[in-house]
C-alpha cells in the first residue's frame, strides 16, 4: 500500500519532471502481469518495470526484512495512505522489500540515491526533482 502511495503522488509530478529535462522509471518487486492494475490503482503512466527476482534491489543496497515493517512511522504512514484514497491491493512480488529513489544523469552520474529506513520511508518530490538540475545528493 505504501509504494502505491508513493508512485500515485510521483505521478501528479510527471510534468515537472519531464519539464527539467528528468524522466521518472519505478521498478517493482512484483510480476509484468501486476503492472496494468497498478497504474490503474496509482495514475502512473510513465515507464513501468517488473523485477520479480529483485536484483535491482540488491544492486542498489534498498533493505527488505519485517523488522523495518513494524513501527510508529510506517503506522502514520500507512494511516495517511489510506486517509488518502489508497487501499491495500494484492501482494506484488516480496511484501518485505523496501525500495528507495535514484536520480541518474547521462554518462551514468550518480546524482541523488535514497534507500528506505522503513516502510513509507519516501523521499521527497522536492529532491527528486532539485537532483535533476542541481548536481543531487546521495544518502
Amino acid at each position: 500500500m505504501l509504494c502505491r502511495q508513493q508512485v500515485a503522488e510521483l505521478s501528479e509530478y510527471e510534468k515537472q519532471f519531464a519539464g527539467k529535462g528528468g524522466r521518472i522509471a519505478v521498478i517493482g518487486p512484483g510480476e509484468a502481469a501486476h503492472l496494468p492494475e497498478f497504474r490503474m490503482v496509482t495514475g502512473y503512466r510513465s515507464d513501468l518495470f517488473a523485477d520479480p527476482g529483485r536484483e535491482a534491489y540488491r544492486v542498489l543496497g534498498f533493505s527488505s526484512g519485517i523488522a523495518r515493517l513494524i513501527g510508529i512511522k510506517p503506522l502514520q504512514v500507512a494511516i495517511s495512505a489510506f486517509k488518502s484514497g489508497i487501499r491495500p491491493g494484492k501482494l506484488q512480488g516480496n511484501a518485505l522489500q523496501l525500495g528507495g529513489a535514484v536520480v541518474i544523469a547521462p554518462g551514468d552520474e550518480l546524482r541523488y540515491l535514497f534507500r528506505e529506513k522503513h516502510a513509507g520511508d519516501h523521499p521527497p518530490v522536492a529532491e527528486l526533482l532539485g537532483a535533476i538540475s542541481d548536481g543531487g545528493q546521495t544518502g
